[in-house]
């Protein structure tokens, strides 16, 4: 799904594009784009909630592996096209069975503010996985893809990864300054999981990256789901989206 909110800088309008399934280089430009819109003093935040076609997202300095032309090659074989964005951090996969949430707003950097950043989206998310049911917190899972502190995590289980970016807005005397933020999570929605590993390791192994996805070590929310066969992937993607907007804009409104 890729639902669009954009809120103006008077917080007076809303505007929401209905959802649609992108291509991933779409949904990185567009998250390139709402960061700039905030860089340029046009939003104080804005969030986009989308979903995309299969591929495999790498970051720049894994391209100049010896083994990437190997490693790409076998990927587009088997259906999983290589995609390089520009940021840092690990390989993540993608397909339309994960929910991708792009948070970006202004920021003063100072003791704190990476963990302030993390739980301006780390929290709405928690509050809407809470409506599902799920109890989810933030941990790092070893093993995990991508594995950090800011995991979105169920009974040790990996439910969501989460990243930030920053760009420098202003400077100031003490030689932080104003920027704009851009916050990603990628949350496993369904139950499609050890394909996505599997293609992981693939990419690993061919590319000779001395690295494995360890398929236990996640869960998926159709997985925590009670009754997961009574809702539909659709109705469960449109909750989400729906919650997790309530509750972002819930969090700046409180800010304000």
């Amino acid at each position: 799904m890729n639902s669009l909110i954009r809120i103006d800088t008077t917080q007076s309008s809303v505007a929401i594009q209905e959802p649609v399934l992108l291509s991933p280089q779409e949904g990185l430009q567009q998250e390139l784009e709402l960061l700039d819109l905030v860089a340029n003093n046009c939003l104080e935040y804005g969030f986009r909630i989308w979903r995309c076609r299969r591929a495999m997202v790498v970051p720049t300095s894994v391209s100049r592996n010896l083994g990437f032309e190997l490693a790409s090659r076998v990927l587009a074989e088997k259906g999983w096209p290589v995609i390089i964005r520009k940021t840092g951090g690990d390989l993540v996969p993608q397909s339309p069975g994960l929910l991708n949430v792009s948070l970006v707003f202004r920021q003063r950097r100072r003791k704190g503010s990476i963990d302030a950043s993390y739980q301006a989206l780390c929290r709405p998310l928690i509050a809407a996985f809470k409506s599902l049911g799920i109890d989810a917190y933030c941990a790092s899972v070893p093993g995990a893809f991508c594995d950090g502190d800011y995991n979105l995590v169920v009974d040790g289980q990996k439910l969501a990864g989460t990243a930030q970016r920053w760009r420098r807005i202003t400077a100031s005397d003490d030689g932080d300054g104003d920027f704009a933020v851009l916050v990603h999570a990628v949350i496993l929605c369904r139950d499609e999981l050890p394909e996505l590993w599997g293609i992981t390791n693939d990419f690993y192994r061919h590319c000779s990256i001395d690295r494995y996805i360890e398929y236990t070590k996640h869960v998926s929310v159709s997985e925590l789901l009670s009754e997961p066969k009574a809702i539909s992937d659709q109705t469960l993607m449109s909750h989400l989206s729906k919650v997790i907007s309530e509750k972002i804009k819930l969090h700046f409104d409180v800010l304000e």
